[in-house]
């Protein structure tokens, strides 16, 4: 999975220059907080998206695709080892118009904990800073496909 990750974004990093003005790319990293007795420490994951701006008057609609793997294990309580999340989801975003703006999202996401995977609905809020060409946002992403599930990160776009 990690080759994948890392074959797909150096792609979308060779792509950048030929993109369209509706196109976009980022990078993303935080902690996936799992809300669980049995855990010790939550995994740290990084991630990338490519999206695409619909466009609608008083902000912006987009298509979002992400991905993400852990880059740092999360550990269970009592020495009974390691585990990384790894999750690809599809989203419909919106944005707020203004150089300041609030993000909302949803759609669906798969996370695959090394022992088997699940499918179901997620959906975010965030708030990000346009500066020249680039965004940054930070984000809170909750997912149905287990409530005790969650991503907070920050990153930029393109």
């Amino acid at each position: 999975m990690k080759t994948v990750f890392l074959v797909g974004f150096l792609s979308m990093l060779a792509a950048g220059p030929v993109l369209a003005g509706d196109l976009y790319f980022g990078v993303k990293t935080g902690p996936m907080i799992v809300d669980s007795s049995v855990i010790k420490t939550d995994p740290t994951n990084v991630g990338v998206l490519i999206g695409y701006e619909l466009g609608v008057v008083l902000g912006d609609l987009a298509v979002e695709g992400e991905m993400t793997t852990s880059t740092s294990d999360g550990e269970f309580k009592g020495g009974f080892g390691k585990f990384d999340l790894d999750t690809i989801a599809a989203y419909l975003a919106f944005r707020s118009a203004g150089p300041i703006y609030f993000k909302a999202k949803g759609g669906f996401l798969q996370v695959d904990d090394g022992s088997g995977s699940d499918t179901g609905v997620s959906y975010g809020i965030g708030v990000g800073l346009g500066i020249g060409i680039a965004q940054v946002e930070l984000e809170y992403t909750q997912t149905a496909v287990d409530s005790d599930l969650a991503f907070v990160s920050a990153g930029v776009q393109f």
